[in-house]
């Protein structure tokens, strides 16, 4: 009795497990004259081998779509979904300068230096480097100063924004000089 109810019990986990496989090869091809479909392999532990051919002239896309669901239905199979292309990554946007001009200087260091209506972004290289980004926003009347730069081994990042309404060219640049010398900007690189 014991051998029996082993026996019974390995053919049914075996048969469970069959059930469970599904491998599957399949081509459909279509060119609006002819479908063929061809099927092999195993749905739910059950053999399959399909392999008909159809007249479909006198059928349109979506008749023709609609025929081929129905057979693969009938085999208990599914279209698979077409993969969805990854997206390119994007670069950041650099600054815009509505008049652009670029220049390089050399001193102590290389400087590198792009400005326009308004924004400036500085690049000093050299023993002390830095950058320096200043915008300054006409309608709100904001002086925006971001300096990024090395102090005593240290990585520093300085954000600033500043109410400069109404204030000259001359006294935006005395504010930006007064805040370089408040922050302790690296003296040979300026």
């Amino acid at each position: 009795m014991k051998i029996i109810l082993t026996t019974f019990l390995a053919l049914t986990g075996s048969l469970a497990l069959a059930q469970q496989h599904n491998s599957i090869s399949q081509s459909i091809s279509d060119d609006e004259k002819n479908l063929s479909i061809r099927v092999n392999g195993t749905v739910d532990g059950k053999p399959i081998d399909y392999d008909r051919t159809f007249d479909v002239s006198s059928l349109n896309k979506s008749e023709r779509d609609a025929l081929r669901e129905r057979i693969l239905d009938s085999l208990n199979i599914r279209m698979p979904e077409p993969p969805i292309p990854p997206t390119a990554p994007k670069a950041p946007e650099p600054p815009t300068f509505h008049s652009k001009s670029v220049t390089v200087i050399q001193g102590n260091g290389p400087t590198i230096s792009a400005s326009g209506s308004g924004s400036q972004v500085l690049a000093v290289g050299g023993k002390n480097p830095y950058t320096k980004e200043v915008n300054y926003d006409p309608e709100s009347g904001q002086l925006f100063l971001r300096y990024r730069f090395q102090k005593d081994g240290e990585d520093f990042t300085y954000d600033r924004t500043v109410n400069a309404r109404d204030k000259s060219q001359q006294e935006r640049q005395r504010i930006i000089d007064g805040v370089e010398k408040e922050i302790g900007l690296p003296a040979n690189s300026k």
